[in-house]
């Protein structure tokens, strides 16, 4: 048994910041416990080249999944989380998506959206490295009357580059960004490949948590315990405490992710000579620009779609290149009315979470995604892309859209609102009922944002590590 002031549970994203955070007090002992392996700092040299290579995603360190088909639950097992396999984008949602009550406004995350971006070395494209794609999007996107907005964290519909958290093509993960400067921080103890099972209470305070081990597992003492392990980890973490139904919190409830669908062209002769030409200067990221759109049910002041289009190298069965690029687009609903639940297989915190998304369980969602593949299409056929959309192969221009919205209904891999800040949580992150014990991560996020949820967890627990020092 060891003991500290704090333990943090989760070593993705926001226990990065919630670990490096409070051990800036040198008086605060603080455990980092991560389910994964932790390579190190990036001086290291150790990191797998997949995890670092920011023009693609990586898939290498995905956790287990309670169904194995569910491509929708991917999250990455490893110190740094889902920072460590993304698409590098750093969005903020609108102005609006931040009514979460007192002290969560969009005035009072700004200081915390922007403390995060400098952390994660968040940096533009220049002109000379948008690839052909993307510069075909937005002459596109202005074809079919969308403004073209010069940075796509811009507070209105549009199409724009978006910022990214990378170093030349290196993707920079929140273990770089906030734990590397703290290793040697004798106050900060990083345990690796080691699963939170539960958490201890005694009556209603926090005594510290049990990890996965052995018959009894192996307990590790303190005072607070910050669960950071994720919209589908924390809510499990919890349940498996008693800290659900039992205390009347909806813990697991409330589940919402972006749905969307998935559009594929077989690109034209241009296509491969332009890209090619242009991967021989510059680094080709698969995804460099976004469209906000509207469906036809959205409000006028703001937009409730994104288009994300992506340029990717061909690879065949071996994951070798093929010397051919492969072009395809998602459309997501960002404000789905639809919801879902996480809950518990069983007892055992080696077996995943049952995880039940709920995508289109409210139809009109499906009015959405339709008027968003709608929107794909138009762009595919504007005279900027239609210089590289030879046809559409996925599905298929003869498939009914709302049949292939039902059938291929996916998640965008944003899972927010599982111990929801109001229901399961307060405004400083405290589980409701409970000393000690606090939730800072995606799964406290009320109301999903209209955007990637990468740049808003950060401030999330970037704000309620501030209230904890």
């Amino acid at each position: 048994m060891t003991e500290f002031d704090v333990i943090v549970a989760g070593g993705g994203p926001a226990g990065c910041v919630i670990a490096s955070r409070l051990s800036e007090n040198s008086d605060c002992s603080v455990c980092l416990v991560e389910a994964g392996p932790d390579y190190g700092p990036y001086e290291s040299r150790r990191w797998p080249a997949d995890m670092l290579n920011g023009l693609e995603l990586a898939f290498s360190h995905a956790w287990e999944r309670h169904d194995p088909d569910d491509r929708s639950q991917l999250r990455a097992r490893l110190l740094g989380g889902c920072s460590a396999h993304n698409a590098c984008a750093v969005l903020p949602g609108a102005a609006s998506d931040y009514n979460w009550g007192e002290g969560w406004s969009a005035h009072d995350l700004e200081p915390f959206l922007e403390r995060a971006r400098a952390a994660m070395r968040t940096r533009r494209f220049t002109e000379a490295e948008l690839a052909p794609v993307s510069r075909a999007v937005l002459q596109g996107a202005e074809e079919v009357g969308l403004p073209v907005l010069s940075d796509a964290s811009e507070d209105s519909a549009g199409a724009g580059p978006f910022p990214v958290n990378a170093v030349g093509p290196i993707r920079w993960n929140a273990a770089f960004a906030y734990v590397d400067p703290a290793r040697e921080r004798s106050n900060l103890t990083i345990v690796a490949d080691t699963l939170v099972d539960r958490v201890l209470l005694a009556g209603d305070s926090v005594t510290g948590v049990v990890t996965a081990g052995g018959d009894a597992g192996v307990e590790l003492r303190a005072r607070t315990a910050v669960l950071t392990a994720g919209a589908y980890g924390s809510p499990a973490i919890l349940l498996r405490s008693g800290v659900g139904p039992e205390r009347g919190l909806p813990v697991g409830e409330g589940l919402v992710d972006h749905s969307g669908i998935g559009v594929g062209w077989a690109p034209t002769p241009r296509l491969r000579t332009d890209t090619a030409s242009f991967a021989r200067e510059h680094p080709l990221f698969m995804a460099q620009v976004v469209v906000k759109g509207r469906s036809r049910s959205c409000p006028e002041e703001t937009w409730d779609l994104h288009l994300f289009p992506a340029t990717e190298p061909a690879k065949d069965e071996l994951g070798h290149p093929t010397g051919s690029y492969e072009l395809s687009a998602a459309a997501f609903a960002m404000k789905p009315r639809s919801r879902g639940r996480v809950t518990l297989g069983d007892d055992d915190p080696r077996t995943p979470p049952v995880v039940e998304h709920g995508f289109l369980s409210d139809e009109s969602d499906i009015g959405v995604l339709t008027d968003g593949l709608d929107l794909l299409r138009s762009l595919a056929t504007t005279t900027a892309m239609g210089a590289y959309c030879e046809r559409e192969i996925r599905p298929g221009l003869d498939v009914d859209p709302e049949q292939y919205v039902r059938s291929s209904v996916r998640g965008y891999f944003r899972p927010v609102g599982t111990c929801a800040m109001g229901s399961v949580v307060d405004g400083s992150g405290q589980v409701l009922g409970l000393d000690g014990l606090y939730v800072s991560d995606a799964s406290v996020i009320p109301s999903i944002p209209r955007s990637n949820t990468n740049l808003t967890t950060l401030a999330v627990a970037e704000k309620i590590a501030d209230g904890l020092r």
